[in-house]
């Protein structure tokens, strides 16, 4: 499938792409989000790496949605899956102009964009094993820029509301 120049032209099949990594975030925060948005008519895709439909995992996700919001958790970084979508989420955003929401959920945002603290652990663990050798250097840069780029777009702090 040839990639049209503008978002606008390409299919889409959701509104919304929610990223997000954890079983326990689905059940607190990530069905609330989803009730809440298909309440206003809007249609979304739960994307983390233990989603039921391996049908969608074989799709790319840059084409199905307008809008992807990353929830962020202490958990995300342990994911080497998550941390590979979230670059393809990155690259469609720069490429084109699609909209990217941060949510930080009992997390803080500056750790995430520095990669600091527990999250900064996890992180480093997760791409040890995702990564062999020489590909270790480069894959942690690539994820790291899609993490810095991700927290510095605006975004939704849980622990500035209810």
């Amino acid at each position: 499938m040839e990639l049209a120049s503008s978002s606008s032209k390409l299919p889409r099949m959701y509104d919304v792409l929610i990223n997000f990594n954890g079983e326990d975030i689905q059940r607190k925060f990530v069905s609330h989000l989803d009730s809440a948005l298909s309440a206003v008519g809007l249609t979304t895709f739960l994307h983390h790496h233990n989603a039921d439909n391996p049908i969608h995992m074989q799709q790319p996700i840059l084409n199905p949605s307008r809008v992807a919001i990353v929830v962020f958790t202490t958990a995300y970084s342990q994911s080497a899956w998550c941390l590979h979508q979230l670059e393809q989420i990155i690259k469609s955003h720069q490429t084109y102009c699609r909209h990217v929401l941060p949510v930080y959920y009992e997390i803080q945002p500056s750790d995430v964009r520095l990669q600091k603290g527990d999250f900064g652990k996890a992180f480093k663990a997760t791409a040890e094993q995702a990564f062999s050798g020489q590909e270790l250097e480069d894959g942690m840069s690539r994820w790291s820029h899609a993490l810095t780029k991700a927290a510095n777009l605006f975004g939704w702090d849980e622990s500035n509301h209810r």
